[in-house]
């Protein structure tokens, strides 16, 4: 058959640079007399995506020799694994290519011919014998392409002519694109969704093709602009971003964001494409078809897409079916499915869930592998994808891959792709974000967006995506699928070129990328990760200051490179401490916005450096600063206050039969009130249960996240709440609440710092020892019970359970350390608490 043949127009738009189906004809040839590889011979392509990587690639197939088309990214030792397997003679590369490949024949042993394309130039007389690429047999090898490896090394797999081009046929066959069409190449064509559909795919239908030299948005918006895009095939990440970027447009309009969800309640494709028309025609105005593909693809994003007015769809295939095993038509769209099959292609589903294939796209198998083939494909030819499916309607949708699927010892099965997308869905702090299990619980490994959070001047880093983020995911989720374990990285997760996470990697990518996050800082992990100290000179002296510092006071061990928060697991009290001694030995403060910027102690030495700080041994003295005076007035106790306790007192005395237990034990004098934290209402039951007069002089200290409504600040503004900010001013907050000590006032603490998800207790952080200790103040212990069973995290309404407040005595600080004075007030109120949680008891 006549592959390529002179069509007289454009076939490749490279960097505004046009090339002619007559080019690439002459070009290819001129390539496959230079390197004359022989039948059936395997030859690697190894370049970034360029026309002379076409060119490449079809002189190839020009010579009847084999395609092993490698990623440009690859190191010299993952291309020499590939070489060792596929025994080239010949390799197509690049300058940017070029070094990479010198460093793997120095360890490769056979002979093989090296082609730069940047060195090649075609004569002005060369002539071709003649302008057509002809394919003879359709099942002679056509690709032989290496798997991304995210389950361990990479297999070869081996497409014949037949198996790429019954993509091509099948597509052809449903007429969704022709000749005229304009497809955009975005992505890398070592990978079988870009090589087949946006190289071979628009080549054998006489299209032409726009080469993406960098994926930007400036770039993207351009490319679809100025040709006219009418298809462009891509990742979810790629749509991800497209979506990203138009919603939160949408939602800075009121009137865009109610027609949004207006449009997207109604689900007519036709209406979105009329409402929406601007976002096409931002997008060029031409697009037909933007297909998702490689992954799966959240379906709210794709609902998303498609009330945008996007012709959105999604497919699916491996690069053992080269790759098109189904996709949805344009024309019978179910959003959350990969579609129908293609024709010629048939499905079944076998009795564990997976999805079997047989038809001519199925691969002839792996590479010199015989055994692992046989694996994959049956007797009867029926390939196993791996993927666990439901096929009705003749739609097909994926449920996971049967080797991610998390199977924990109490038999059930989890897809962490699942939870991974509703956890995503609930906030833009997460950049990147895998869900595995750990000890038989899951674990979330979050890479964080750290532009985001410095932009929303976030210190806190993971208190913040603890409690409002994977916290918001457990309120619902069925107690086998919480998230009981977060791990914070600072680095991008192991991914495929395509975004795929590689899985198999993560056991060692959470030991090697999580110190400073509970549990992981054994000598085995510190000697994997150990690094070699680099320090500007001009610097050194006050990083070292700072590292002695840190690591004697904290017990870590501190890096240039070391993430304040992240790596070496400081929290906002430590990091205060920090600050406080940064000013008081070198006379430098760090306010708010400056403290964002700086992600590491490097950073600080600099800062300190650039700021003529000049160092002064001194201890950090707290009792100093929590008897700095303070200007800002404590909240008044308004008539209001007194009005909404005895409005509602009925309710929380007889709706809840509101027990007090040894109210006796409330001293005269001002103290730390300490108890745990089971219900928004906790604040409130302690107040119904303390004597009037003591309310007038007793505040509250809360955490800001729990006051994010104008109504609950208003009621805030009425019961003396001290709110406090995390990530903000928690100097301030602790010198408010000497304050409110030191005028031989009541302050009430819930040092857990975030309600009760279970019944069970959180760590008390250490905040009300030190202040216990640094103001000798009493500490009166209080245990709530019932409280949470009332109203546990995630209810709206008040259920009318009893609830039982439980007095202890009094706690003098002399004679305790902070932490054996927190450890004291815990067990306290945890005793009385373990003893009584199934059946209340009165005294």
């Amino acid at each position: 058959m006549d592959f390529i043949f002179d069509r007289n127009k454009t076939a490749i738009i490279y960097k505004e640079k046009t090339h002619s189906y007559k080019e690439l004809l002459i070009s290819l040839k001129y390539y496959s007399n230079l390197s004359r590889s022989k039948f059936q011979e395997r030859v690697i392509i190894f370049m970034e995506n360029r026309p002379e990587m076409l060119f490449s690639f079809y002189s190839v197939w020009e010579n009847k020799s084999v395609n092993v088309v490698v990623d440009a990214s690859s190191s010299s030792e993952q291309l020499l694994y590939i070489m060792k397997d596929s025994k080239p003679t010949h390799i197509f590369l690049s300058n940017e290519t070029l070094e990479t490949f010198n460093d793997a024949k120095k360890e490769y042993d056979e002979e093989i011919q090296a082609f730069n394309v940047d060195e090649i130039v075609i004569p002005d007389d060369f002539t071709p014998e003649n302008m057509i690429l002809k394919i003879d047999n359709r099942e002679d090898i056509a690709v032989l392409l290496y798997t991304s490896g995210t389950t361990g090394n990479p297999k070869g797999v081996m497409l014949t002519y037949n198996n790429l081009l019954s993509n091509s046929d099948a597509v052809k066959e449903i007429n969704i694109i022709t000749e005229t069409d304009r497809f955009l190449a975005l992505l890398p064509f070592h990978h079988i969704l870009p090589l087949n559909i946006t190289l071979i795919l628009p080549i054998y239908f006489g299209t032409f093709v726009v080469i993406l030299d960098e994926l930007n948005s400036e770039k993207l918006k351009k490319a679809l602009k100025d040709n006219e895009i009418t298809v462009i095939i891509g990742v979810p990440r790629v749509f991800e971003l497209l979506h990203k970027g138009i919603i939160t447009k949408i939602n800075q309009s009121f009137v865009a964001k109610k027609l949004f969800r207006f449009c997207r309640k109604l689900n007519i494709f036709s209406l979105n494409k009329i409402v929406f028309g601007s976002v096409n025609r931002q997008l060029g105005g031409s697009l037909k078809l933007c297909v998702s593909g490689g992954a799966r693809l959240d379906p709210e994003i794709a609902l998303d897409l498609r009330t945008m007015g996007l012709p959105f769809i999604e497919g699916y295939g491996l690069t053992e079916t080269s790759p098109l095993i189904s996709f949805n038509r344009p024309s019978n769209v179910k959003v959350g499915s990969v579609g129908e099959p293609i024709p010629h292609v048939t499905v079944k589903v076998a009795e564990d869930g997976e999805l079997l294939v047989k038809g001519p796209n199925i691969m002839k198998g792996y590479y010199n592998k015989s055994e692992e083939t046989d694996l994959v494909i049956n007797k009867e030819g029926w390939f196993h994808t791996g993927d666990l499916v439901t096929f009705e309607n003749n739609f097909i949708t994926i449920i996971g891959r049967k080797k991610e699927m998390i199977v924990l010892s109490n038999g059930k099965n989890i897809n962490p792709i699942d939870i991974e997308s509703e956890i995503l869905r609930g906030s833009d702090l997460i950049k990147e974000l895998v869900v595995t299990d750990n000890n038989d619980h899951l674990i979330a490994v979050v890479f964080p967006d750290f532009d985001i959070i410095k932009s929303r001047q976030i210190t806190n880093i993971k208190e913040t995506l603890k409690w409002q983020i994977i916290d918001q995911y457990n309120v619902t989720a069925p107690k086998y699928r919480k998230i009981l374990e977060i791990k914070l990285v600072k680095d991008e997760l192991p991914k495929t070129r395509l975004g795929k996470i590689k899985r198999f990697m993560l056991k060692d990518f959470i030991a090697s990328h999580s110190l400073g996050n509970d549990s992981t800082e054994d000598s085995l992990v510190k000697e994997k990760i150990k690094k070699v100290e680099i320090i500007p000179d001009e610097v050194a002296y006050e990083y070292n200051i700072l590292k002695n510092n840190i690591e004697s006071n904290y017990k870590v061990e501190v890096f240039p490179d070391s993430h304040i928060e992240l790596d070496l697991g400081l929290d906002s009290l430590d990091m205060m401490e920090i600050l406080t001694f940064v000013d008081s030995n070198f006379g430098v403060k760090v306010n708010e916005e400056e403290f964002v910027n700086i992600k590491n102690i490097l950073d600080l030495a600099t800062f300190i450096n650039k700021n003529g700080g000049k160092f002064s041994e001194k201890d950090v003295d707290l009792n100093a600063i929590l008897n700095e005076e303070i200007d800002r007035p404590l909240p008044s106790y308004p008539l209001l206050g007194k009005i909404f306790l005895f409005l509602f007192w009925p309710m929380f005395n007889i709706y809840f039969s509101l027990k007090k237990i040894d109210k006796n034990k409330i001293p005269e004098e001002g103290a730390l009130y300490v108890g745990n934290h089971q219900s928004f209402l906790d604040a409130i039951f302690l107040a119904m249960s303390m004597p009037l007069k003591k309310l007038k002089d007793t505040y509250f200290l809360a955490v800001n996240v729990h006051f994010n409504t104008k109504f609950r600040l208003f009621l805030a503004r009425q019961c003396n709440i001290i709110i406090i900010d995390v990530n903000k001013n928690l100097k301030e907050s602790l010198q408010m609440s000497a304050k409110v000590l030191k005028s031989s006032k009541n302050l009430v603490i819930f040092p857990e710092g975030a309600r009760t998800r279970d019944g069970d207790f959180l760590e008390f952080k250490k905040t009300f020892a030190i202040l216990s200790t640094q103001l000798n103040k009493p500490i009166v212990p209080f245990g709530l019970l019932g409280a949470f069973e009332a109203m546990p995290f995630g209810v709206k309404f008040p259920r009318p359970k009893k609830v039982t407040v439980k007095f202890f005595d009094k706690i003098e600080p002399e004679g305790y350390s902070v932490e054996d004075l927190a450890e004291y007030t815990k067990n306290t109120i945890l005793e009385w608490y373990d003893k009584n949680r199934n059946l209340p008891k009165e005294n």
